[in-house]
């Protein structure tokens, strides 16, 4: 028997380890292959022969990997280097320019996402609880464009990577969709349950358990944060690989879809723990509708409008990876969209506990122009009031942002047309649970405030906070 380790440069995930490991196999009288991506190394075992560097160098050379006897390491060019006589310091215009391509492809990336953000399409949709069923169908694709894309569009992000590591690279795109339509069965059947739970029981359920979600949406988050890293080649990161082991990697074909349908299902069906401010927006409908069907019909049609936006992901991710340079491409930029809705997503979470946040820098002015303590001469003796304007997707402050602790607040929020997770306020320690705001004036007790700072923002975090101060 013979073993050799050979080093290996331009693996980048999971999916590179088992495509380079399926390929030596083929070759007649090697009877194991090892590669990790961690240690960037392979390791053969052949009875009487293994392969040379060569031979491997030319097997992988479409692929884009190197292999070597020592580790590889990439050939760094200087932006500045040192020419002898005259010349002296020069400039290296070529590396300048690669990297000026790559950081304006990453900010249009960020441009597109900012862009969609900002679109408030779900003003476009109002539905109320007499609104035709199909007006949840519309709704759902719009959610599926923004804020859902965010949370359930990463995820689906995440496990895409995972399930086409998991299968042969020969696998042909009906198969590799397989999982994702068991994704979406499980979406389609936990809201399904859970719109009829919503429409029989009524208000046995409630939406006040933001630390919870915050809780398990920042924990989402960091994985994604890590995949995306990885996806995005950030060297560190790709020693945590998240992943199946590889003996049930290896030994997972075409014909076994096991695997591809229970974790796919499961996963989907958990998303339900993750409601944007969309679903909410469906659920809240569904819990006033007094009726199991129709509480389900709800929710069925606009998980059913959330997974067209979904479904041409996933699509994109599975199409991006089919070649080897184009999939290291798309692996690229699919991390970086996965960073941005980790970090994106956090940063809410924070506002949601009252952390300090990036959005603060955005609330500091909002508050700072207004400090001085609440009054109101319309507010009956002893009590103080504090105001804000709901409006597209901003709170604004129209009285203080300085209250007196101890004193018996109300809270008045004018709703002017707020949209998605806007139309439900919370802040942690000051409004008890979310307040579902409806159109006009809403009046929330706040009781008698403790002092501290607090965060007024939407249960999901994402609008920009309203800071207020009780001393």
């Amino acid at each position: 028997m013979k073993q050799v380790t050979y080093c290996i440069d331009g693996m980048h995930c999971a999916s590179c380890e088992l495509l380079i490991e399926q390929r030596i196999l083929e070759e007649k009288g090697v009877t194991a292959a090892d590669a990790s991506i961690g240690n960037k190394t392979v390791t053969i075992i052949g009875k009487n022969w293994v392969p040379s560097v060569d031979q491997l160098n030319a097997w992988f050379k479409e692929d884009g990997y190197t292999f070597g006897r020592t580790p590889i390491r990439k050939k760094r060019e200087p932006l500045l280097y040192v020419v002898e006589g005259k010349q002296g310091i020069q400039l290296d215009r070529r590396e300048l320019s690669r990297r000026f391509h790559m950081l304006g492809r990453v900010a249009i990336v960020i441009a597109v996402l900012w862009l969609v953000s900002r679109l408030g399409l779900s003003q476009y949709v109002n539905l109320g609880n007499s609104s035709a069923l199909g007006l949840f169908f519309v709704f759902g694709v719009v959610a599926g464009l923004s804020s859902c894309a965010a949370l359930v569009g990463g995820v689906l992000l995440s496990m895409t990577k995972a399930w086409n590591e998991a299968l042969p690279k020969e696998a042909s795109l009906p198969v590799k969709l397989v999982p994702h339509l068991y994704f979406h069965g499980g979406r389609l059947f936990s809201y399904a349950v859970f719109g009829a739970i919503l429409g029989g029981i009524g208000q046995i359920f409630s939406f006040d358990s933001a630390i919870f979600y915050a809780i398990v949406t920042m924990s989402v988050s960091l994985i994604m944060l890590l995949i995306g890293l990885q996806m995005a080649g950030v060297e560190w990161a790709e020693r945590f690989q998240i992943r199946l082991p590889k003996s049930i990697t290896r030994r997972i074909s075409v014909s076994d879809h096991a695997l591809h349908r229970h974790m796919p299902f499961a996963v989907g069906a958990g998303t339900i723990l993750l409601p944007c401010g969309f679903t909410l927006a469906a659920e809240a409908i569904a819990l006033s509708s007094g009726s199991a069907a129709r509480g389900a019909s709800m929710m069925i049609l606009f998980v059913l409008g959330t997974a067209i936006p979904l479904f041409l992901i996933g699509l994109a991710s599975i199409k991006g990876t089919e070649q080897p340079k184009r999939k290291r491409m798309f692996s690229f930029y699919a991390g970086v969209v996965l960073v941005l809705f980790a970090l994106y997503n956090t940063n809410a979470q924070f506002n949601v506990l009252g952390w300090p946040s990036v959005s603060d820098v955005l609330a500091r002015g909002n508050t700072e122009s207004r400090a001085a303590v609440s009054k109101s001469p319309d507010s009956p003796k002893g009590t103080q009031i504090l105001s804000i304007t709901a409006k597209g997707f901003e709170y604004t402050l129209t009285s203080g942002a300085s209250i007196q602790s101890g004193i018996p607040t109300t809270l008045l929020v004018d709703n002017q047309g707020m949209v998605g997770c806007g139309l439900y306020m919370a802040s942690r320690g000051l409004i008890p649970g979310s307040v579902a705001l409806t159109p006009g004036m809403n009046t929330i007790d706040l009781g008698k405030p403790k002092k501290g700072t607090y965060k007024i923002s939407c249960t999901m975090g994402m609008v920009a906070p309203v800071v207020v101060r009780v001393i």
